[in-house]
């Protein structure tokens, strides 16, 4: 018998884990230094309703402000809906308040009584975090979704038959509705955040609403998977999150090839418009296809946020259908099939006030 042998029979010291390490602290140091997260100069402005997960974030951040230098300034911005009354201005007072007492700069919005459904309201809420971010001269806007969030929108995706980037859930870095967004919390686990603040004695706000079980989202979160975690897997956030991390690096992968197919599918662009050679999209798999199509969307377009399955589905007909037929897209654009071509434009519009000359 070797010695290599010998050894391997040899039972190993258990190392025990480092209590440290799973704290809210670690998870999002990991976080923020894997994606980069406050690298950017400038001022980042911290997204803040009152909440246990986003008063954890701005606490956080100040500390780590303290502790390592950075990032250069931070702001609060809070956004009253309006629609809790005399609770939504108190929500508003104790975020002024944390903020002046951590001496951080505070912005508020109030939204005007609209729209109450939850993309609405969602639509609104960026906008207001768009035109804070501009009176703060804030670069970034960092935002508290942790990693439930992160399993509930899997799964509420994946409930509404979304395609791969949707199961791919939220990346801790992009862009919502002209908005740059950072979650340093992406891999925090709301008890580790309850943990954070009782640890550090901090106050946080109630939101009676989200109790409700009106929402989708809240019945995911108070119905669905606790149901799961009790019926089918103790660990289903767990292994939402790690899906979502599984399908957002084939989804990365497959858009790299898909700008490499894009390329060498292009007959003509320019003008607002991007031509492709139907006949070569055809020697692509269908999946492939739909991909090389966002891409020449988000060319065109600089998002693709209101391009559904269904948009996607309808220009991959286009491929395999004959002559003259046109799809109306959002955004003032249309796809039309022209012999062996796709024609991917944007629609022509007159400049308002201007008038055709009539005819005499």
């Amino acid at each position: 018998m070797t010695l290599r042998k010998q050894r391997s029979k040899t039972p190993a010291r258990a190392v025990r884990p480092n209590p440290r390490d799973a704290t809210l602290e670690a998870a999002a140091r990991r976080r923020i230094e894997a994606d980069s997260l406050l690298s950017a100069s400038g001022t980042l402005l911290v997204a803040v309703s009152g909440g246990a997960d986003s008063i954890a974030l701005l606490h956080f951040l100040v500390a780590e402000r303290a502790r390592t230098g950075r990032p250069d300034s931070l702001a609060v911005a809070h956004v009253n809906h309006g629609l809790r009354g005399a609770d939504a201005d108190a929500d508003a007072a104790f975020v002024r308040e944390r903020a002046i007492a951590w001496g951080v700069p505070f912005f508020e919005s109030t939204l005007p009584r609209g729209g109450t459904s939850e993309d609405a309201l969602r639509r609104a809420r960026y906008a207001a975090l768009v035109s804070l971010a501009e009176r703060a001269d804030a670069s970034c806007t960092a935002t508290a979704h942790n990693a439930d969030d992160q399993a509930e929108t899997v799964l509420f995706r994946m409930a509404r038959g979304s395609g791969l980037r949707g199961l791919a859930g939220m990346p801790s870095k992009g862009r919502v509705h002209g908005l740059a967004v950072v979650r340093p919390f992406l891999d925090v686990t709301r008890e580790q955040v309850l943990d954070y603040l009782q640890r550090n004695g901090v106050p946080h706000r109630m939101d009676v609403t989200n109790q409700s079980l009106r929402p989708a989202r809240n019945r995911i979160r108070h119905e669905i998977l606790p149901r799961l975690e009790a019926g089918v897997n103790a660990g289903v956030r767990k292994a939402l999150v790690r899906q979502a991390a599984l399908f957002r690096e084939a989804d990365e992968y497959l858009e790299v090839e898909a700008r490499r197919y894009l390329e060498a599918s292009v007959l003509e662009r320019g003008d607002g418009k991007i031509i492709l050679a139907a006949t070569r999209l055809l020697d692509y798999p269908k999946l492939l296809r739909t991909y090389v199509f966002r891409c020449a969307l988000q060319e065109l377009n600089g998002a693709i946020r209101d391009f559904t399955t269904a948009h996607l589905d309808a220009l991959l007909s286009l491929v395999t259908q004959s002559s003259g037929r046109s799809i109306d897209l959002p955004h003032d654009m249309v796809a039309r099939r022209e012999r062996g071509r796709i024609v991917l434009a944007r629609r022509f519009r007159e400049p308002a006030g201007l008038k055709r000359p009539s005819k005499t």
